[in-house]
Parts: structure tokens; C-alpha cells; sequence
């Protein structure tokens, strides 16, 4: 299989973003304290999913949906902070052919139900 390197092209749209890790906590007189999370600095290009995806998909996305292309590998679950609002890694579909990764973050919303 051919190997595509968009890597040195799409690099000049590159913004920081932080992974979101949890870092643990303490128990502190019998009490657990959560730790705060520790942020670990990426860069990538956090792009709006397109209105014409939106409609074809039946609107299984929605605006605040957006897709990062990134060199860096993220796993399903994993949260993104960028300008100061929270996502998760909600889909990360398989790029063999190509050294930029493409992944779909859903906005994390604080009163979602579970």
C-alpha cells in the first residue's frame, strides 16, 4: 500500500490543543481529594464538521462536533481541551495510507445524561 505524507502541508494550520489526563488523587482525612487533571500539550488542526456531512449522516453530528487532524495518535475515550472548551475522541477511524490522523471530537457537555 502507497504512503501519503500530507504531514509537511497541513503542519502551517497547526494550533496547540492539550490531552487531558486524569491524574489520580489522594485521600486526605478520610476523604478522597481528586488531583487536578495534568495537561499534556499536542498540535493539530481542529476543523468544524462540515454542514453537507452533517446532512448525509442523518444528523448523527451536530455543530458543536469538530475533526482533528493531527500527526499525533489519540485512542477513543481520550479528552481534548481546546481554547477552553473540552472534547472527547469519540471516533478514530484506521489511516494506514496516510501520516496525519483524522479523529471526530464530541463537545463534552457537564448535564448530559449518562
Amino acid at each position: 500500500m502507497r504512503h501519503f505524507r500530507f504531514a509537511s502541508v497541513v503542519r502551517k494550520y497547526f494550533r496547540p490543543y492539550f490531552l487531558v489526563r486524569d491524574a489520580g488523587g489522594a485521600y486526605v482525612k478520610g476523604k478522597w481529594v481528586p488531583s487536578p487533571p495534568e495537561l499534556e500539550q499536542r498540535s493539530g488542526s481542529i476543523q468544524p464538521v462540515s454542514a453537507k456531512l452533517r446532512a448525509t449522516e442523518g444528523g448523527n453530528y451536530t455543530e458543536t462536533d469538530r475533526m482533528l487532524y493531527t500527526t499525533a495518535s489519540h485512542s477513543a475515550g481520550e479528552r481534548i481541551e481546546y481554547l477552553d472548551v473540552q472534547y472527547n475522541v469519540a471516533e478514530s477511524p484506521d489511516r494506514e495510507y496516510s501520516d496525519v490522523n483524522q479523529y471526530l471530537l464530541r463537545k463534552v457537555v457537564a448535564n448530559a445524561p449518562v
